[in-house]
């Protein structure tokens, strides 16, 4: 096999300093997007320090210099006694308690010795020491120290505190809220200020009471402000009946009671500037009063105090 001559490696001169020419603008067009990237540029940016020519400059130095040396003791000093208390070791004086006279004085007596027996542990593991002295008091504290504390107060006498029970609501309007809310809404329209008070209370637009759907055009209201909303928006008029009967028997509603026939006509048949003094308030309207009149509270509820 005859080997080839070698390839020169001579090149003109023109062709040299095109080949650098292209090579630096490719160097200048990297460096000039690297700057543009990034990717390899850090977040943090760099503390710039002080500048030479502030005139405070040492001063501040000093500060930095010296708060970097008080922490750095500070952190000593919590590692000796972290190390100390875990060896079992007495603390020392400067991590005492400042109230040792205070706690002396409700020390009952016949514990003192108690207590003198376990200050020779102190040196050995004062947690151990702390738990029996708090075992040493508990084990003497007796019924009649808890009576004395709260002098003047029988403790047989003090009811106890009781959790507020939810009223259910009658088996009546569970079973049709609808005609339930009828109901109301026809003995509201009797009153003066009944459906007023519903608008008020339910945030509603004004309701044209003319029509015979007055109770659907009501609880489609209420269904839409209380979410009562079914597949498609459509109004879940059951639950917005249930919703409304629930806030009377609870009584976040209040509406007022429906005056009897018998006393609507004795006041009518007065004279006008006639002035009658109550002793009491009229009872509210309960959600007992729509279900007839057999119900004695129902009746006692609807009457007009006179």
């Amino acid at each position: 096999m005859k080997v080839g001559k070698p390839i020169s490696k001579r090149v003109p001169v023109r062709l040299r300093h095109k080949i650098q020419k292209k090579s630096a603008a490719k160097q200048r067009k990297e460096r000039k997007e690297a700057k543009k990237n990034p990717q390899w540029r850090s977040r943090l940016k760099k503390d710039p320090g002080i500048p030479n020519l502030f005139p405070y400059k040492d001063k501040i130095l000093a500060e930095i210099e010296e708060n970097k040396r008080r922490k750095e003791e500070e952190a000593q000093k919590r590692r000796e006694t972290a190390k100390a208390q875990r060896q079992g070791t007495a603390v020392t004086a400067e991590s005492a308690p400042a109230a040792e006279d205070e706690d002396e004085e409700l020390i009952v007596p016949h514990t003192i010795e108690e207590d003198d027996e376990m200050d020779v542990q102190d040196n050995r593991n004062p947690m151990a020491a702390l738990l029996a002295s708090a075992q040493a008091r508990a084990s003497a504290y007796t019924k009649d120290d808890s009576d004395d504390e709260w002098p003047g107060i029988d403790s047989a006498t003090t009811p106890a505190p009781t959790q507020p029970t939810k009223k259910a609501l009658p088996k009546q309007a569970l079973a049709d809220p609808i005609k339930a809310v009828s109901a109301l809404l026809d003995r509201m329209q009797k009153t003066t200020d009944g459906i007023q008070r519903l608008i008020t209370h339910y945030t509603l637009p004004p309701l044209v009471t003319a029509g015979a759907d007055t109770t659907s055009r009501f609880l489609v209201e209420v269904a839409r402000k209380r979410g009562r909303l079914g597949k498609g928006g459509v109004p879940n008029l059951n639950a917005a009946a249930l919703t409304v009967l629930d806030d009377l028997n609870q009584e976040r509603l209040v509406l007022p009671a429906v005056e009897k026939s018998a006393a609507v006509s004795a006041k009518r048949g007065g004279m006008k500037s006639e002035v009658q003094i109550v002793t009491e308030m009229a009872a509210p309207f309960r959600i007992e009063g729509l279900f007839g009149d057999g119900l004695a509270e129902a009746s006692e509820a609807m009457a007009v105090e006179t």
